[in-house]
């Protein structure tokens, strides 16, 4: 039990307190199935590894959708290949970023000073957390078993329309991009955090300035959205090249963003929340 000092803090807390070999995270309003702990463990002690990554369920209500995985199912990643599994998790579309959906060594955390970083709020953190404990991962393992239900919540801060949300994870961005200088993975990561960061951009856009659950004029959507792309590391990564992944409608949405073209994103935005709430 403490002050709310936001989710970074709250999983802090949680690790400090922990004296277990083994470290889950589970967000408050999801679930894992009943069995997920003890046949995670099993498996890291059987495959004498120090991370286990498991499946995941997006639950909307009415529906479920399982997550696409391209990694290999019960294959042991040792030694070089922690530092391609490093690489994927900038890859969008590779739905390893984030903190929960692992058992970790709780020993691999406390030799390496591994902890959630606290000026981080709700944004990338999962991902910052997980490029720096990926540095110093040695062995892991793949279960495509969805244990984990993750709860989406259509007004959620990170599926609405947020300024202070947008710059938090603009801040999350600008320490990964300062990790990255620094890691011995520097080349491999570099183009494909710029990657990972058009998808940001790309969802600010069509998910937040430009989203109906914005009440303000166009006007005013437009100027703050230009003022948005025109920040430094936003521009770097607009004008990248590695567009890898990147559906056609996203590859349309960036045309627009490129090109200035605003009005287009509008209807769009409006589009995207029509077809999020068939689901």
């Amino acid at each position: 039990h403490k002050n709310n000092g936001g989710l970074s803090a709250a999983r802090n807390s949680g690790y400090q307190a922990a004296t277990g070999e083994w470290i889950m995270f589970v967000d408050g309003d999801d679930w894992i199935e009943p069995a997920t702990c003890q046949t995670m463990a099993d498996i890291a002690m059987k495959d004498h590894v120090q991370l286990v990554m498991c499946g995941m369920t997006k639950e909307y209500g009415h529906s479920s959708e399982p997550y696409k995985y391209y990694l290999e199912n019960g294959k042991i990643y040792v030694g070089e290949e922690c530092k391609w599994l490093q690489e994927q998790l900038l890859h969008f579309n590779g739905n390893i970023a984030v903190a929960y959906c692992k058992l970790i060594s709780r020993q691999l955390l406390i030799d390496n000073g591994i902890e959630h970083d606290e000026e981080l709020k709700q944004g990338a953190e999962g991902l910052e957390f997980n490029l720096r404990l990926f540095e110093k991962l040695e062995s892991a393992v793949f279960i495509n078993k969805p244990f984990y239900h993750y709860t989406y919540n259509e007004n959620s801060i990170s599926a609405t329309h947020n300024e202070a949300n947008h710059e938090f994870v603009i801040k999350c961005f600008e320490k990964i991009q300062n990790f990255i200088n620094i890691s011995d993975n520097r080349q491999t990561l570099l183009p494909w955090f710029y990657n990972r960061l058009l998808y940001v951009i790309i969802t600010t856009a069509i998910s937040g300035y430009f989203s109906p659950s914005n009440p303000e004029r166009y006007s005013e959507k437009k100027l703050k959205y230009l003022t948005y792309i025109n920040r430094s590391l936003v521009n770097e990564a607009i004008k990248s090249e590695n567009e890898f992944g990147l559906s056609k409608q996203r590859k349309i949405v960036l045309f627009f963003i490129k090109h200035r073209l605003f009005f287009p994103l509008d209807i769009m935005g409006k589009m995207r929340k029509i077809q999020k709430n068939l689901k």
